[in-house]
């Protein structure tokens, strides 16, 4: 639904970089570790991958699978900037997945909650695991967001991008249902939780300002709101302008990990 256009890409690298030490975070919790083999699946531009290579090490090895070109162009580019030789990107979806059994840990980051039935994705994953790896994805909570005091415009932008996910049947709410989803796959995951919080800054209302702009097109679709409304191209400033002092404090989506050693 967010497509590959370059602006969406540029996104998803912002999005790494604001969310990257959560991530690592709860990728050390599932127990990545030293010497593990890796896939990282839906890996998008990388961020998760080259994460996870850190954690790995040279003694490891990381595979990344997405079904996007621009995105795996973009993700080799930064691995060969940071010569992590030990990884490697290739096309692919989680449907098209044959062979796992190599790999000690699967992992997976905003990915469930694009998919119409995440919990026979991984059934159906679980299954071409081998005893002992592990499963772990990472995602959002879209409806925790929020500012606070409360500013109206703010909010409503929020409401927006947490409308087209109602409509299309997505399950807003990802993080708190992987319990649910892995249950279905016959696993009993431990969790956490975690909620980057920050005053109203710049860096705050990009992100809002990023993800109105790579939905515009299916907010308009939906009857949400049409373009005049939103005014995507003074949508920053008009988001400035309405925390305009220092008191207000942004709470990102919360994002929650799940992980479950396969039996």
């Amino acid at each position: 639904m967010l497509g590959h256009s370059d602006l969406e890409l540029k996104r998803l690298g912002r999005q790494g970089a604001l969310f990257s030490d959560l991530t690592r975070d709860l990728l050390q919790r599932a127990g990545l570790k030293k010497g593990m083999q890796v896939l990282d699946i839906g890996c998008g531009v990388g961020d998760v991958s080259l994460i996870a290579a850190d954690l790995v090490s040279q003694e490891g090895t990381v595979k990344g699978i997405d079904p996007a070109a621009e995105a795996l162009a973009i993700a080799r580019m930064r691995l060969e900037a940071d010569g992590k030789t030990w990884a490697s990107f290739s096309q692919g979806t989680l449907e098209s997945l044959e062979e796992c059994t190599p790999f000690d840990a699967v992992i997976g980051r905003f990915i469930l909650i694009h998919l119409a039935n995440p919990a026979q994705a991984l059934s159906a994953l679980r299954s071409r695991l081998r005893t002992g790896a592990i499963m772990s994805f990472i995602e959002f909570d879209l409806s925790t967001a929020e500012v606070y005091p409360p500013l109206t415009f703010f909010q409503q932008c929020i409401g927006w991008v947490n409308e087209v996910y109602r409509r299309i049947g997505r399950q807003l709410d990802m993080g708190v249902a992987l319990f649910s989803t892995f249950r279905a796959a016959g696993l009993t995951p431990e969790m956490a939780g975690l909620t980057r919080i920050t005053p109203a800054n710049d860096a705050a209302i990009d992100f809002l300002v990023d993800s109105v702009r790579s939905l515009l097109p299916a907010i308009v679709k939906l009857g949400i709101a049409t373009e005049e409304i939103v005014g995507i191209d003074t949508l920053r400033q008009r988001l400035l302008q309405e925390a305009a002092s220092d008191e207000y404090c942004v709470f990102y989506p919360r994002l929650v990990g799940a992980w479950a050693t396969v039996p």
